[in-house]
């Protein structure tokens, strides 16, 4: 139909112009002495309209051939960032395969390609940095296209991870806390954060950190809790040279954090290094009165309190429900020796070894028959120890 419409518009136009050639008798007169020339109107309009489209279309042929060399220097220049770009692609879909040697090449090869984008140099320093070849990771970090601005962000990133990568975690966190200053942090700053501060080992900034990724969804409750919770205990043996330190430190942690198995257990052994061996079995106490753990219960065992009255009757308790834990008889049987309560002590390692044949046992209680004199049987267990102890050496 648009076609139709087209054809007879044209049609009627021509008929129209006919119509007007045919009724127009008038003449044009040119004189140029000593020339005269007389034009009809309608030769004269067809020469005007022919000669203003013929200077026009020479006019663009003139112009167009004054452009080739530009046009050519334009299309050789967008020839090669096609190429720079299809390098690029390649380079970026080899480094998301995992194979780095490729997308090293693919990307150097885009930055031999002058008026390349400086992504390139990034791109092929994050596959240095998968293999570990630091040195080409700096040098292309530092290269001139690589200072942009819009990607100082991943510049920067890849700066801190490959500090940490050589085991300097300070100057990543430097380098991390600069990214903060200019962009502020992304969640995988903030993971790489993580990683910094616990090679640091400054376990005190975790905790706070934890409470970030866990908004960001990197983490759900239980993981950061895990994390949290081996942060605070690597915390607690830091201080093990620091009473003041340590008090403090244990006095700002939640009840429920004090009750960890693992928190108490770190605790409790700083404490013991510093002394404070009344402190380490309370804290010790507190954690197996909320939830069993027989290594806590072998390490109270350990405390050496001055009057191990309290302490025997505290670990007797645990019988009620845990009376065939070996490590719980076995450790109250070193409790009752202290007190000298020998045949007590006696009748709890005798009922370890029921429950459990260990070489610790069997050692305890040898040690305690030597003392009362009685050495054969003191060298039954010891030899019956030492066994146990080779087959389980061998076994590792």
């Amino acid at each position: 139909m648009r076609f139709l419409f087209w054809f007879l518009l044209l049609a009627v136009a021509a008929v129209v112009v006919a119509l007007a050639i045919k009724l127009n008798a008038g003449y044009a007169l040119l004189v140029a002495p000593p020339y005269r020339i007389e034009l009809s109107l309608n030769l004269m309009f067809i020469l005007l309209v022919g000669g203003f489209f013929g200077l026009y279309f020479l006019i663009r042929i003139i112009a167009r051939t004054i452009q080739v060399p530009r046009t050519v220097r334009i299309w050789r220049r967008q020839q090669k960032l096609d190429r720079a770009r299809a390098k690029q692609d390649g380079a970026v879909v080899a480094l998301l395969e995992g194979r780095y040697g490729k997308a090293r090449q693919q990307a150097q090869e885009a930055l031999a390609i002058p008026g390349s984008s400086g992504l390139n140099a990034i791109i092929a320093a994050r596959a240095a940095l998968d293999v570990r070849d630091f040195e080409d990771v700096e040098t292309l970090l530092n290269r001139p296209d690589a200072q942009a601005s819009s990607l100082a962000v991943p510049r920067l990133m890849l700066s801190a991870e490959s500090a940490l990568e050589q085991g300097d975690p300070r100057e990543s966190l430097r380098v991390l806390d600069k990214l903060r200053r200019e962009a502020g942090m992304h969640t995988a700053a903030l993971r790489l954060e993580l990683r910094a501060l616990q090679a640091a080992r400054r376990w005190t900034d975790v905790p706070p950190l934890l409470d970030q990724l866990v908004k960001r969804k990197v983490f759900d409750a239980d993981q950061a809790e895990h994390v949290r919770v081996s942060a605070q205990s690597e915390q607690l043996k830091v201080l093990a040279h620091d009473a003041a330190g340590l008090r403090d430190y244990w006095g700002r942690l939640s009840d429920a954090a004090k009750v960890h198995p693992k928190i108490a257990r770190a605790a409790a052994r700083s404490f013991m290094q510093l002394g404070g061996e009344r402190e380490a079995a309370d804290i010790l106490a507190q954690s197996v009165d909320r939830e069993w753990d027989s290594d806590l219960v072998e390490l109270y065992g350990e405390c050496q309190l001055g009057d191990a009255t309290r302490q025997l009757e505290h670990a007797e308790r645990w019988l009620v429900s845990h009376n065939q834990d070996a490590v719980l008889l076995r450790v109250l049987g070193t409790l009752c020796q202290r007190q000298q309560l020998w045949g007590k002590a006696q009748t709890y390692l005798e009922a370890s070894l029921g429950v459990d044949n260990t070489w610790r046992a069997h050692l305890a209680l040898g040690e305690m028959l030597g003392r009362l004199g009685r050495d054969a049987e003191a060298n039954a267990h010891f030899v019956a120890a030492l066994k146990l102890a080779t087959d389980m050496l061998r076994r590792e």
